[in-house]
């Protein structure tokens, strides 16, 4: 049992990966990066920012898959990958609005305007909370899978609007520097901090790949522990004298 709770050599690789990768991207981006000919030393806020609002984006859509496999086939464990990537997504989208806060206030003045994609950023936050108070209120496990389930399809049906906010709305947010189409992926940031940004978007990457799997594994470990307080011990066979 005590072998079952240590966590696996792969996963404490994943890590040290994930740390290393955090620590390499915070100094290129703090230190080695140069200022941004516009924006200055603000643009370094762009490194943490961004890489946040791109996996953030992937953990809702892992979340929605997960969540629609809980639909379609009923089984716990695909209730508890979606739990694990919806607690990722949650802190993702919290740290985007705090990161689109404190770029707003030296930009526009005030930490919050009610920007087109800053606002829907903020409604899927709000959503995310909501998937765990949901999860908080109902005591049944399949009835709380399955409506859970619906709030983070939800929150995956609002991200279109929200990536595609800069052309649909009138917003404040800048356009998108790095565009995917059809013929491939085209950017205009300059190589320098293109480079660096993509290392951040790994680094967050990876951090949200321990904390998934990380979480599912307690998850795992949840059940079998409830499973066993569940289980009926046998009686004890009565010995007539």
């Amino acid at each position: 049992m005590t072998q079952a709770r240590k966590r696996p050599q792969w996963l404490n690789g994943l890590g040290f990966l994930a740390l290393g990768s955090f620590t390499l991207g915070a100094y290129l981006g703090l230190v080695q990066s140069p200022a941004e000919s516009t924006q200055g030393e603000l643009f370094r806020i762009t490194y943490a920012h961004v890489s946040v609002v791109w996996i953030g984006f992937m953990a809702v859509a892992i979340t929605a898959v997960f969540s629609m496999l809980y639909l379609w086939r009923g089984k716990a464990s695909d209730d508890a990958w979606a739990l694990a990537s919806a607690e990722a997504s949650l802190l993702y989208f919290g740290l985007t609005v705090i990161g689109g806060m404190t770029y707003s206030r030296p930009t526009l003045g005030v930490f919050w305007d009610w920007d087109a994609r800053l606002t829907l950023t903020a409604l899927a936050f709000a959503l995310l909370v909501g998937y765990f108070v949901v999860r908080g209120l109902i005591d049944d496990p399949q009835q709380r899978g399955r409506v859970s389930a619906i709030v983070a399809l939800i929150v995956f049906v609002s991200l279109p609007f929200n990536y595609m906010a800069t052309k649909w709305f009138r917003t404040l947010h800048p356009s998108k520097s790095i565009n995917v189409s059809a013929e491939g992926v085209s950017s205009t940031m300059n190589p320098v901090f293109l480079n660096v940004l993509l290392i951040n978007v790994a680094a967050a990457g990876l951090i949200f790949l321990f904390f998934l799997f990380e979480r599912a594994r307690l998850a795992k470990l949840e059940r079998a522990a409830l499973d066993a307080d569940i289980t009926p011990t046998p009686k004890a066979e009565v010995v007539r004298v």
